[in-house]
């Protein structure tokens, strides 16, 4: 069933220093606290932090997930957050978690080079459609793990 008031914001940011030191911690934390409230919210998303950057895909209801948004831009443990896209949509394309996140690794950075083929990863850059591409592909590719760190981080 098409909801009309789903809505999907893509956006990225640039970590905080003090966060890169432990940005495990950091992005357990942020797990843990979003999928609670995603959950009330009616929020899906995926997460993922490379080289100083989160990038990030947010779907759900209109009003819910612009107010997430907002207050993910007074979030401190980010800066210079850069919406790469806003628009409704017919269906989510992350619904298999509230909230899940990844940590790029060097094999993921390969995915990177495959779909844009940039020397340097600055997602400020990237068409919305580029990271929508990315953030599927590591879903694809880490969907059980993916799956299971949102059970984990549940319970």
């Amino acid at each position: 069933m098409n909801d009309p008031s789903l809505v999907r914001i893509v956006y990225a940011s640039q970590i905080a220093a003090a966060c890169l030191d432990d940005l495990s911690s950091v992005l357990d934390r942020i797990l843990t606290a979003s999928i609670r409230n995603n959950r009330l919210r009616g929020i899906t998303g995926l997460l993922i932090a490379h080289q100083g950057w989160f990038v990030q895909a947010l779907e759900g209801p209109g009003g819910a997930t612009h107010a997430l948004f907002n207050d993910i831009c007074a979030d401190s443990r980010h800066s210079k957050a850069v919406l790469l896209g806003e628009r409704a949509v017919d269906a989510r394309e992350l619904r298999q978690w509230n909230m899940c996140a990844r940590q790029m690794s060097a094999t993921d950075a390969k995915i990177l080079d495959e779909l844009d083929g940039r020397a340097t990863f600055d997602p400020a850059d990237l068409p919305e459609r580029t990271v929508m591409r990315l953030l599927k592909t590591v879903a694809l590719a880490h969907h059980k793990a993916l799956t299971q760190q949102q059970s984990l981080a549940a319970a």
